[in-house]
């Protein structure tokens, strides 16, 4: 017999791995974003602002490839694909609940969405 991990998982309320990878880039550009992380990881991000709506700018990669799984690439995407309530959240903590519950609401398909990319 199989022992499915994914309903281990659900059970004990941890995210599958390719969401928990979501949730550490999300939490590590929160954190860049409201000056809570080192200032090398805060120098990655730039603000684009188009109209009501400011979006961290996502540098340009020719190929797909390693450029591509940067953090400073995929770390504005993951950013920029959450909705602004998160975004916006007041503490680190209010944030790290609030996107647990967003990610395990969102389906495989929508993860891969997310970061424009199969896992």
């Amino acid at each position: 017999k199989h022992d499915h991990l994914e309903d281990d998982l659900k059970d004990l309320h941890w995210l599958p791995i390719k969401k928990r990878i979501i949730f550490k880039i999300a939490l590590l550009s929160y954190k860049s974003v409201n000056g809570l992380s080192p200032m090398y990881l805060q120098d990655l991000f730039r603000y684009a602002h188009h109209g009501h709506d400011p979006k961290l700018m996502v540098p340009f990669t020719p190929l797909k490839g390693y450029q591509d799984r940067s953090f400073s690439v995929i770390g504005p995407r993951i950013f920029n694909a959450l909705p602004d309530t998160l975004k916006q959240s007041e503490s680190v903590d209010l944030f790290k609940s609030s996107l647990k519950t967003y990610l395990f609401s969102l389906s495989d398909d929508e993860i891969c969405h997310i970061v424009n990319r199969k896992f």
